[in-house]
């Protein structure tokens, strides 16, 4: 039995059990991987990405997200074999519906398998074992974000080169007051067409990313062709074809040997620093600096160490990171740690 419809068209019921099930059937399957290897995908735009920090007027450029962004193509995947096997028009109708809001509302969220190796953690829910995306820079360094800036050897420091920035149109929408209208429903004013706040965008004039991670490296090559084929982009405003993918290439990296940070080196930082490229949990990040165990070696690249600089948010450490519930204190990628002895 299918629950009750809204008489809005813009705001539908939940819907049953079987739009998720059919969706849920319908996903890739990884294999699990087992090793330690670490992989490098350099990710080649064909035009400009968006990306921003926060929806506000901050000249901090957020970075891309490789667990945020494959969720966001296994779950388009799922949609799309769910839609060639289920002709019935009531759940065809639905399962459209369900993406349609997905991206806006926590209960119509599912959380796909992955092809990124999973960091369990207590109290939490798990990591994926990858990093932010590391923009190149015009001579085709590899730049490694410092607090609220870069470098590519730990020598110089830098802004984030050739950022174009511009403030869309956007009519703001209030609720009705002192005027004769009656809603049937109320307006979402904090999000959507009718948000009430005009956001600044950034667009990063960078034409390829590069990513360290753990996993199946099939299946994220897999999930990319399917992004290309499908044109889905990274970043914001990727309808409007913003951030469109070029090209990809994956390889195994032998010489890396930790995920979540950067070796930093030169007279500014010395030989024992490294550079978060990944937001943690502030209290989990803490519980691990005295810990000597393999653990530390391959995410931290040192056993032990000491929060040098600490750059903390609020924010989410996992997809969906739109997500208002799962945000919690974190020390944002960019900050600086160092390596200590027993």
């Amino acid at each position: 039995m299918r629950p009750q419809r809204s008489d809005s068209a813009l705001q539908p019921n939940l819907f049953s059990q079987s739009t998720k099930e059919a969706l849920e059937d319908a996903q890739w399957v990884f294999d699990r991987p087992s090793g330690m290897e670490v992989y490098e995908l350099r990710l080649n735009l064909a035009t400009p990405a968006i990306v921003t920090a926060d929806k506000a007027n901050a000249p901090i450029i957020g970075l891309p997200t490789l667990d945020g962004f494959l969720s966001y193509v296994a779950f388009r995947a799922a949609l799309s074999n769910a839609l060639k096997a289920n002709p019935d028009p009531e759940l065809f109708k639905e399962l459209l519906w369900q993406w349609n809001i997905a991206l806006r509302h926590q209960e119509m969220w599912i959380d796909f398998r992955l092809p990124l190796r999973k960091i369990p953690l207590t109290g939490l829910s798990p990591l994926f074992d990858c990093s932010v995306g590391l923009p190149i820079g015009d001579n085709g360094d590899i730049l490694i974000p410092v607090g609220g800036l870069f470098t590519s050897d730990g020598s110089d420091l830098m802004r984030y080169p050739q950022i174009i920035d511009s403030l869309p149109l956007r009519r703001r929408v209030i609720e009705p007051f002192g005027r004769p209208v009656r809603l049937k429903n109320r307006l979402e004013t904090g999000s959507g067409s009718t948000k009430a706040l005009d956001n600044r965008l950034y667009f990063p004039l960078t034409e390829s990313y590069v990513f360290l991670f753990r996993g199946d490296k099939e299946g994220v090559e897999r999930l990319l062709d399917f992004a290309i084929t499908e044109q889905i982009g990274i970043g914001k405003k990727t309808t409007l074809g913003y951030g469109e993918i070029a090209s990809f290439e994956v390889s195994r990296r032998s010489d890396v040997t930790a995920t979540w940070v950067k070796p930093l080196s030169g007279p500014i930082f010395g030989k024992d620093q490294f550079a978060l490229i990944k937001s943690l949990p502030y209290h989990r990040m803490f519980a691990r600096r005295e810990m000597q165990d393999s653990h530390n070696q391959n995410f931290f690249g040192c056993a032990q160490f000491a929060l040098v600089a600490a750059n903390e948010i609020f924010g989410a450490y996992r997809p969906p990171y739109w997500l208002r519930e799962q945000r919690t204190q974190l020390v944002r990628y960019g900050s600086i740690i160092q390596a200590r002895k027993n």
